[in-house]
């Protein structure tokens, strides 16, 4: 099971740790605040003033000497009741100048003054005194909690970036190891992260091209072995056929004619099944764009459909054709590659019917709203294509008989697919109303 450890998380924790510790401080100063208030018998007034105020009290207001810090006493009414300076009997409170008064008469040029409230038998007074002689609490509650705070921010810190070190180099060391692996071909082993962090997202990465690269190896392998079968087999034939005449075993002039008949079928297969294999490699070349040109639909298909024709004819199938193309639309592409790739289609629909059949092949012209569509579509009156392979009929070495007298590779609708694609269009197969098997191609002009 893997640990969860977001780093943005962490990260962003981390930088809101110090507020959230100030935060907490605050409170907890103010707690300390509200607990210094305390009482003995009739007094209650801040602790800090606690013993010098009872001292002042116990003295009549008048103790034999004067305790450090404490300027001035005076009551709710203002009168003075306790004094270190001489400035009468009372203040008016309401006066306005009152605060420059103390400053200047009782502070005598002192601006290091406090005023703080106690209470006295439940009757309100104010005590004026030098911050600079105390509360020392205040500062040393304040040196402790700014100590406090860098402490604890500190060690946040430390521990946050342990954390993250040992998680990133963890990461980091499984991605690298990884990536050693697929440089040296093992493919096999996935990538599993011992933390659920951001890392994963690469890790996926990774691991969704060694799936891939998997998957081409697997494509590689089983195209050479099926490469080399599928060459093969005719060419063992002819060898065959090239010995028996070799040797004499046939010798009659009618067999001798058969034969030459048969080598002539095999090796038409091969070169049809070696025009397939280059086709399909040319498809897949970068730089066959190049042979790119613009290409008169209109001609291109009349020119391919009347070859079909001809080719429906010689093979015993009906042939029926509808084109509605405007004679000036003109469309970018390798006009041999799409040629050969229709050529696939029309070969298929002959291979999959049989004599008498239908094949009808029609292209339509749609005006959208972003550009021109043109709609081929080949339609025979064949088996058609069971439900279960209709999603595996571009499928690459896919042959709906998986015989291997067939003319075709397996390859020849995997090279169609890849043809259309590459000049921006889409193919897709279904069954036709008829039964049989329905190639339905759009490109964009």
């Amino acid at each position: 099971m893997k640990q969860s450890f977001n780093l943005k998380t962490m990260f962003t924790l981390f930088l809101a740790a110090p507020f959230i510790v100030l935060i907490v401080m605050i409170f907890i100063f103010m707690g300390i605040a509200e607990s210094r208030n305390s009482s003995s018998g009739p007094l209650e007034a801040p602790k800090y003033l606690l013993y010098p105020l009872t001292y002042i009290i116990e003295h009549d207001f008048k103790p034999p000497t004067d305790p450090k810090g404490v300027i001035l006493i005076l009551d709710s009414a203002g009168k003075v009741i306790y004094s270190q300076t001489d400035i009468g009997d009372g203040i008016d409170i309401d006066k306005e100048d009152t605060a420059s008064m103390l400053a200047q008469i009782v502070l005598k040029g002192s601006t290091n003054m406090s005023i703080s409230h106690y209470k006295y038998n439940d009757e309100p007074y104010f005590c004026f005194f030098d911050n600079a002689m105390f509360p020392a609490i205040y500062k040393q509650q304040m040196r402790v909690g700014i100590s406090l705070f860098i402490i604890i921010i500190s060690i946040l810190g430390l521990v946050f970036g342990q954390i993250s070190t040992v998680i990133i180099n963890s990461s980091i060391k499984k991605l690298i190891d990884a990536s050693d692996r697929i440089a040296e071909g093992n493919l096999e082993e996935s990538i599993n992260l011992k933390y659920d962090n951001e890392f994963v997202h690469v890790a996926n990465a990774i691991d969704r091209m060694r799936v891939e690269l998997k998957e081409k190896r697997n494509v590689e392998q089983r195209f050479v072995m099926s490469v080399t079968h599928d060459l093969k087999t005719p060419l063992t034939s002819i060898q065959g056929y090239l010995e028996a005449l070799s040797d004499g075993v046939i010798t009659n002039r009618d067999e001798v004619a058969s034969t030459v008949e048969l080598m002539q079928k095999k090796a038409s297969l091969l070169d049809s099944r070696i025009n397939e294999l280059l086709d399909y490699s040319r498809s897949r070349t970068a730089g066959w764009r190049e042979n790119w040109k613009e290409i008169n639909m209109s001609t291109w298909l009349q020119d391919i459909s009347s070859m079909f024709r001809n080719d429906a004819s010689l093979c015993g199938r009906n042939y029926l054709e509808k084109i509605n193309i405007d004679e000036d639309t003109i469309l970018k592409g390798d006009d041999k590659l799409l040629s050969r790739a229709f050529e696939n289609l029309f070969d298929n629909a002959c291979r999959y019917t049989e004599p008498g059949d239908y094949i009808i092949f029609s292209a339509d012209q749609r005006e959208k709203a972003e550009c021109t569509q043109i709609e081929l579509v080949f339609e025979d009156s064949g088996s058609g294509i069971s439900e279960e392979n209709l999603d595996k009929i571009f499928e690459l070495f896919y042959r709906n008989d998986r015989g291997r007298n067939s003319r075709g590779m397996g390859i020849g609708l995997a090279s169609v697919q890849t043809i259309i694609n590459d000049h921006g269009g889409t193919i897709q197969c279904s069954n036709s109303e008829s039964g049989g098997a329905r190639f339905t191609v759009i490109l964009e002009v």
